[in-house]
């Protein structure tokens, strides 16, 4: 079997820094030790946050409260219990006026688990059925989940935020073809060989695959900006006034956390408001190294500046 390119890059960084590595628990846990000194990474998460600030970061809604209460910009979340699982923490109105209403107000609404990553169990709803079969879907095996507006997302920016400083910064475009007059919508889609199908399915589904766009026609085939559903990394020049603005955000949020260790992601909107979207203590760069030139060394300096931290 292929050794993890996480665990490659760290083995290359702890033989480069006299570091003997261990994998433990069925290679789940790299165990590190140097001059008597033990440390651990548990998957991607390393052993340089407290506790309570990577449970609350696992959680995008406990995430909202704790940066809304300290001014940070965010995305507006809204938490709704489930009535079978949770049913201590719903009044006798239930769940359903509040979310119709707040349907009502936005338009249209954003329904996500509150854990969760690379855009799974996460729902653009642009109907009450939509809203209603997303709601019921997650309520069944979920004990919350959270609400949101819909915001028209010009980029998604990743930072990677150690120790009070941010060492990267790169957008997220949505993934797209372009028409070439001739090929249906379909085969293009088919072309991408998206990592994830999952992630862009809703949208493909609400598509005609039969059409063919015109030449140079660009159809974006997902709302999301994961990289497992074929969104394409670009770095940010670190020397651009967004660069300043997405770091100021990023670095108010790790501080406001008490993280060490973690990425934040701030979106772009066309109106040109940067807001933070959610905190990742699980440090993972996979795919950002695959698919960007030199970006396999980036990520492996990043973590070697962790992982300093870490025999600090």
């Amino acid at each position: 079997m292929q050794e993890r390119v996480f665990h490659v890059l760290m083995r290359e960084l702890c033989d480069e820094m006299g570091i003997k590595m261990e994998k433990l628990s069925n290679d789940r846990i790299l165990q590190l030790t140097k001059d008597g000194k033990v440390r651990h990474i548990d998957g991607n998460r390393f052993d340089i946050n407290p506790q309570a600030g990577g449970r609350i970061t696992g959680n995008k809604y406990d995430t909202y409260e704790v940066l809304k209460s300290q001014n940070v910009p965010i995305i507006t979340h809204f938490q709704v219990f489930s009535p079978t699982l949770s049913p201590s923490k719903i009044d006798d109105g239930g769940i359903w006026p509040t979310i119709i209403a707040k349907f009502n107000e936005c338009g249209c609404l954003v329904v996500k688990a509150n854990t969760g990553s690379e855009g799974k169990e996460v729902f653009l709803c642009l109907t009450q059925k939509d809203l209603e079969i997303a709601v019921h879907k997650l309520l069944n095996k979920k004990r919350s989940i959270s609400i949101c507006p819909f915001y028209d997302i010009k980029t998604e920016y990743r930072t990677f935020y150690l120790n009070g400083k941010v060492y990267l910064i790169y957008g997220k475009i949505q993934p797209s073809v372009i028409g070439d007059g001739v090929t249906d919508l379909g085969t293009l889609i088919e072309g991408l060989n998206l990592p994830n199908r999952k992630v862009a399915r809703d949208n493909v589904a609400r598509m005609d695959l039969d059409y063919i766009p015109e030449k140079g026609e660009e159809i974006l085939i997902s709302w999301k900006h994961n990289l497992s559903g074929g969104a394409i990394p670009v770095v940010l020049d670190s020397d651009s006034e967004l660069y300043s603005r997405i770091e100021e955000i990023a670095i108010s949020a790790g501080k406001a956390m008490n993280m060490n260790f973690a990425t934040v992601d701030v979106i772009h909107t066309y109106d040109d408001e940067l807001m933070v979207m959610e905190i990742n203590s699980g440090i993972c760069t996979a795919r950002f190294s695959e698919k960007i030139e030199n970006g396999y060394e980036l990520a492996k300096g990043i973590y070697r500046e962790a992982v300093k931290c870490l025999f600090q």
